[in-house]
């Protein structure tokens, strides 16, 4: 027979395994929601303008002012960013960049929250490992940067563009066509990293400002000759390009202020500043000047005079292309 104490004692124990029953089984459930929203993080993409490159962190300027994208060793960043590239990067909450791309020229500075269920666990391992790739070693693109030189500074062209000033550096590698100097409005084939490939002068009516070169032509171009070659009847009727006459080097008219006459250079103040012409034994000078005197000089491109003489009262100061 059984007591009420134990009756009692036996109920007490059943309310009490019933009770952990149900708080284990919502621990459980509450744990199993935590994983899963740990598991698939929310991230945004956000477009913007580089200002600076602070160590391991890219400053952009965002719709609301600055932000602060840490870059870490998981970080895929497709090329090396400089001042003034817009770029596209996908961000975890706490701004730590998973990837980091130039952004399309159409693409419109904001920031976009993208859904949860975009980078899913199981995929993210097996995704980076063909995606990735194509990013990273794709060939780096080349710029064209048209803009005034303001100065040169040892193996750099310090040039002005609507973002501020870009540091251009002089490699050995680079192909110069002449000398330049402050004032010259210039056309430099750039890498993703400012070297140069190339710089001439740019052409009077060509806009500064920074665009893509366009893809080099398809390689099926130079092949298509090969299957015609050996259908030729005879040699004698393959004529061997005549390679191009040279160009006769264009020249400018300078109407400008004598400054000061150094030696073989006439020191004169031109529209964006001091222009040093140089006299040869070649020159033609219709009279000796000096300081105020307003002259007239037709130059080569690299500045050298063909002939100088005093300007008319009527000449106004520039440059023209005869």
């Amino acid at each position: 027979m059984v007591t009420p104490l134990l009756f009692s004692t036996r109920l007490a124990y059943v309310f009490i395994f019933v009770f952990l029953f149900f708080i284990g089984s919502g621990s459980f459930l509450i744990a199993e929601d935590d994983l899963q929203t740990l598991s698939s993080p929310k991230t945004r993409t956000v477009v913007a303008d580089l200002l600076e490159v602070e160590g391991d962190f890219h400053i952009v300027r965002g719709e609301r002012g600055e932000i602060r994208i840490e870059v870490t060793p998981d970080t895929q960043i497709a090329e090396k960013f400089t001042f003034g590239d817009r770029i596209k990067a996908i961000l975890l909450p706490n701004d730590v960049a998973l990837m980091i791309t130039r952004a399309a020229p159409d693409e419109p500075v904001g920031i976009t929250n993208n859904e949860p269920s975009e980078p899913p666990p199981a995929t993210e391992k097996s995704q980076p490992a063909e995606t990735a790739p194509p990013q990273v070693t794709q060939t780096p693109k080349v710029r064209i940067i048209i803009a005034d030189l303001l100065m040169v500074d040892g193996s750099f062209y310090i040039v002005r563009s609507e973002y501020g000033e870009i540091q251009i550096e002089i490699t050995p590698k680079t192909k110069l066509s002449e000398d330049f100097k402050f004032g010259d409005k210039i056309k430099a084939r750039v890498t993703s990293t400012d070297k140069a490939l190339s710089v001439v002068r740019a052409g009077k009516d060509e806009p500064t400002g920074i665009q893509d070169e366009a893809a080099p032509p398809a390689p099926s171009i130079p092949i298509s000759p090969a299957p015609t070659t050996p259908t030729t009847p005879t040699p004698s009727k393959q004529k061997t390009p005549e390679p191009p006459a040279p160009e006769i080097p264009s020249t400018r008219i300078i109407v400008a202020d004598v400054l000061m006459v150094d030696g073989d250079f006439y020191i004169v103040r031109g529209e964006r500043g001091e222009i040093r012409i140089e006299v040869t034994p070649k020159t033609t000078i219709s009279e000796s000047f000096d300081y105020g005197d307003r002259i007239k000089a037709e130059v080569l491109p690299n500045d050298k005079a063909l002939t100088i003489e005093r300007a008319s009262p009527d000449d106004p100061i520039g440059i023209t292309t005869p």
